[in-house]
């Protein structure tokens, strides 16, 4: 079977899957112009860039308590009820966005966004709903058909916000985002369907719940060890360099903000139009040589960081970045999801994100110092050097399912 025939019939295999593709494509289309703006607009409002650190380590803080709380309440109560809860937790964000009369306001909009454990970041009860709406060997496409998706329809509007923003119409946007998120919890609570055996939980007992619930809150999953290194050190050294990419490449290299637009946007395009081909690739062939050719494609981008100071040549490793990402995010769902019972696994994929997130908070701190002290290669070396861990990690202690 072909990729064409593939893609066919995983969106055709129920409502799930478009329903989400949908919520996606919506999304994704609102927030390509919100990701452009909401920073310049947060300047406007008066904030400084020690300010605009803390809005967005208030964001990271919640968007961990976000991953661990929305985990746990959907292997509880059902993936639908908290997934609708997250959108809705988006809608409050921005209407602090929508609302604001100084830099004040956004710290709101950094709570209830960073709670939502949408920010970037993959939400535990909507990635469970994926993995359960369709067989096991197709789990990589699935995720892949909602990411490829959103990715597009996020690069089709980021220019517009951009001019929307330098025309002074920031409320626009807010506003145009709060009517597709409330279309979008619309559509989840008419068209999603359940997929967590509630048979499963209520076989336990009350109390029984409540106490393995409390003992397993923190404890990560032996199974999922190894994801769970190669996830923290990941978090940590990313902060340290990524994070804080575009901030380097202005004050060192002498990058302007059109030049850093056109290597967004060239880093979103490799990843959205990589991502379906690799998730079905992953999903016939295995998934952990793809988390292995992941690590081994940012390891390039970083030397090449490390490198060169050519803009050419920075456009060349966005695009490889961008099919790193395509690789490393739906191979790990995948096999996570193999890895954890059904009435665990939200839970799991929650703590998953959660733990590299609490890591990874003074990442981009220490970052900006040590760029400080020893120049814009310090922080890439770190994040070459963690790469290799994690690499050694997947390859001695990651095995395929059988």
């Amino acid at each position: 079977m072909n990729l064409l025939d593939e893609l066919r019939q995983t969106i055709a295999l129920g409502g799930n899957i478009r329903t989400m593709a949908v919520r996606a494509l919506i999304a994704e289309a609102c927030f390509g112009m919100f990701y452009v703006v909401w920073q310049p607009y947060l300047l406007e409002l008066g904030a400084t860039l020690p300010q605009l650190g803390l809005v967005q380590g208030v964001m990271i803080l919640f968007a961990a308590v976000g991953s661990l709380l929305w985990g746990r309440l959907s292997d509880s109560w059902g993936r639908k009820p908290v997934a609708i809860a997250s959108i809705l937790c988006r809608i409050a964000a921005l209407i602090f966005c929508l609302t604001a009369r100084g830099w004040g306001s956004f710290i709101g909009f950094s709570v209830f966004m960073g709670l939502s454990a949408t920010w970037q970041q993959y939400n535990p009860a909507i990635s469970a709903l994926t993995a359960e709406s369709v067989d096991d060997e197709r789990v990589s496409t699935a995720i892949s058909v909602t990411m490829s998706l959103g990715m597009m329809a996020s690069i089709s509007t980021a220019s517009l916000g951009g001019y929307l923003a330098l025309n002074g119409r920031y409320r626009i946007i807010f506003l145009s985002c709060i009517l597709g998120e409330i279309f979008n919890a619309a559509l989840f609570s008419l068209k999603l369907r359940e997929t967590l055996d509630k048979r499963t939980v209520a076989s336990q007992e009350p109390a029984e719940r409540w106490w393995r619930g409390l003992r397993d809150l923190l404890r990560p999953e032996a199974a999922l060890l190894p994801f769970y290194a190669a996830a923290v050190i990941g978090s940590v050294s990313y902060g340290l360099s990524n994070s804080i990419l575009y901030g380097l490449l202005v004050d060192d290299l002498g990058f302007n903000t059109v030049q850093l637009g056109l290597m967004s946007t060239l880093f979103g395009l490799s990843w959205g139009l990589s991502q379906l081909p690799v998730g079905w690739l992953m999903d016939r062939y295995g998934r952990k040589w793809f988390l292995l050719l992941s690590q081994v494609a940012s390891m390039a981008v970083m030397a090449g960081y490390i490198l060169s100071r050519d803009f050419a040549v920075f456009l060349v490793l966005q695009a490889i970045s961008g099919m790193s990402h395509a690789m490393w995010i739906p191979a790990q769902l995948a096999m996570v999801t193999e890895r954890v019972p059904s009435e665990r696994r939200s839970s799991a994929i929650g703590k998953l994100s959660t733990f590299p997130l609490l890591f990874g908070i003074p990442a981009p701190y220490i970052g900006g110092l040590l760029y400080e002290s020893l120049g814009f290669g310090a922080p890439m070396l770190v994040r070459f050097l963690s790469l290799m861990a994690s690499f050694s990690i997947i390859l001695a202690f990651v095995r395929e399912a059988e």
